[in-house]
């Protein structure tokens, strides 16, 4: 018997103190139709992960979920084209009891009702400048609308270029507005604490120091800097808001590779110096991008083909918790580190600022490349003039006509997708003979208005093009490699160099005749 209430009241203990660990929210919401599903968000870090859903019935939503730490961050969404696309911050210690009341689809300015502190600091926030915030998100439902009208397949070419324009007109406006804001807040932050979530607002601001070459309150954020303590420039949210508000060099093509104290999962202290010697593919991914997981089954392909000529080195932008979870998941057999500095680090000084990001460093230790996002098969593609060097330029004479295998050129800037194969020179033609290398079933196109051009400004349009057709999308095989040939006006008797011109953005200049 005393067993038995021995075990009664252990359950009983149990039950209470998980009772004493949950978090539940309860939203009633008016003018806003019933269906929609309404998820749950938990941030740690920069990182958010989906922990419920529930669908809005009778104006009603319900959220009942354990919690994880003295403090959680949580996120309310509503998956609407009629909803901008923002959450609403809710913050939750253990046992909280939340309401969320909300009259109309503008979520960023749902009530939260909470006993927690640092709701109701981060909502002094938000409502001193509520009526900016409300017009913010009037132009972000409208531009979550027009996407209907561009992902539509019954809307003309016109209708959707109107969308667009007007989505462009309408975040330029959503650009003016949070300038607004971030007056008003740069004004309170001066008067108030510093907090965590001062040191939120101020990640922020610091954003738009980093990002935006006109930003009008860089001397304001620099004062607000000023403010934090060496403990809190020092926290993991100040290693996030110094180099933002204070951007290191960026290490550029040519130059020396950054480097600094690096863990391995172990925390084996490492730097990029020990691997001079071969190249160094530097991999800056998260575990909360998706294509920086699809990347692992690739890099693991290049890792063991060319072992003897590169090392890739993945550089996690997570909190150490996050990193070392993500790896736990993933087969990542290559060298796997961090900086612990999220992307404070390594990551401010090779300018990335989307991941996945690669960045390409010779053996003597410079970088020779950097590019962004993944596709199947663009690693093999962008690593492949480095790992298979093409052969050596060569020249040949028959019957008149000057042919030029695989010319040096000063720069190719097509992303690695075209190589010069062979120039022929003739008095009636200049015919180029290209290498295509890009991924399998995704399509290049050539334009119509390609042209040549030389170093006096002269131009030489394309006449015909053979193995492609100008201005249509050329889809590329499953093995991921093509060939064809674009026929250009001659280049005159005699010219050294020349360059190619598909458009702003996609030219190999400098091309060698001699």
């Amino acid at each position: 018997m005393k067993k038995t209430l021995l075990t009664g009241l252990l359950i009983l203990l149990g039950m209470a103190s998980q009772a004493q660990n949950e978090i539940t929210i309860d939203g009633k919401v008016t003018n806003v139709k019933d269906g929609l599903i309404v998820s749950l968000f938990r941030e740690d870090g920069r990182v958010g992960t989906t922990i419920a859903t529930d669908t809005i019935e009778g104006g009603t939503f319900h959220f009942k979920v354990e919690a994880k730490d003295k403090l959680d961050k949580l996120s309310v969404y509503v998956r609407s084209t009629d909803f901008p696309s923002m959450t609403r911050d809710v913050y939750a210690t253990p046992n909280s009891h939340i309401q969320v009341i909300g009259n109309d689809n503008l979520i960023y300015t749902w009530e939260v009702k909470s006993d927690v502190k640092e709701q109701q600091e981060a909502d002094k926030y938000l409502f001193a400048a509520k009526d900016l915030w409300i017009e913010f998100q009037k132009r972000g439902a409208e531009e979550s609308g027009l996407w209907k009208i561009i992902d539509s397949s019954t809307a003309t070419s016109e209708e959707k270029q109107a969308a667009k324009d007007k989505m462009k007109s309408l975040r330029k406006e959503c650009e003016e507005i949070q300038l607004e804001i971030s007056k008003i807040e740069i004004a309170m932050m001066k008067e108030r604490p510093v907090t965590p979530i001062w040191l939120d607002k101020m990640y922020g601001l610091s954003m738009g120091v980093r990002y935006k070459p006109d930003y009008p309150y860089t001397e304001d954020v620099k004062a607000l800097y000023a403010r934090m303590s060496e403990e809190q420039k020092n926290s993991d949210m100040g290693k996030l808001i110094t180099p933002n508000v204070f951007p290191p060099k960026v290490v550029k093509v040519g130059e020396e590779m950054a480097d600094t104290d690096l863990y391995d999962l172990e925390g084996n202290l490492h730097h990029l110096a020990e691997l001079k010697g071969k190249y160094l593919l530097l991999d800056f991914w998260s575990s909360g991008c998706g294509p920086c997981i699809m990347a692992i089954p690739e890099m693991g392909e290049i890792q063991g083909k060319y072992a003897d000529k590169l090392t890739v080195v993945s550089l996690s932008s997570d909190t150490e918790k996050q990193w070392k979870a993500a790896s736990a998941r993933h087969n990542m057999t290559w060298k796997n580190w961090s900086d612990k500095k999220q992307t404070g680090g390594l990551y401010a000084k090779y300018g990335v600022n989307g991941i996945p990001h690669y960045v390409l460093i010779s053996p003597e230790g410079k970088m020779v490349s950097s590019w962004f996002g993944y596709g199947k098969g663009s690693l093999w593609r962008q690593l492949r003039p480095y790992m298979q060097p093409k052969p050596a330029m060569s020249f040949e004479k028959k019957e008149g006509v000057l042919l030029v295998n695989y010319p040096d050129v000063q720069s190719n800037q097509t992303n690695g997708t075209l190589e010069i194969k062979q120039v022929e020179c003739t008095p009636q033609a200049t015919v180029i003979h290209f290498n295509a290398y890009y991924t399998p079933n995704y399509w290049i196109k050539i334009a119509s208005s390609t042209m040549l051009t030389t170093s006096d400004g002269k131009q030489f349009k394309v006449l015909k093009a053979e193995g492609i057709t100008l201005d249509k999308e050329f889809f590329m095989p499953e093995s991921g490699e093509a060939e064809f040939s674009l026929t250009f006006e001659p280049l005159p008797s005699g010219i050294k160099s020349f360059n190619f011109k598909e458009s702003e953005n996609w030219k190999i200049m400098g091309i060698r005749l001699e």
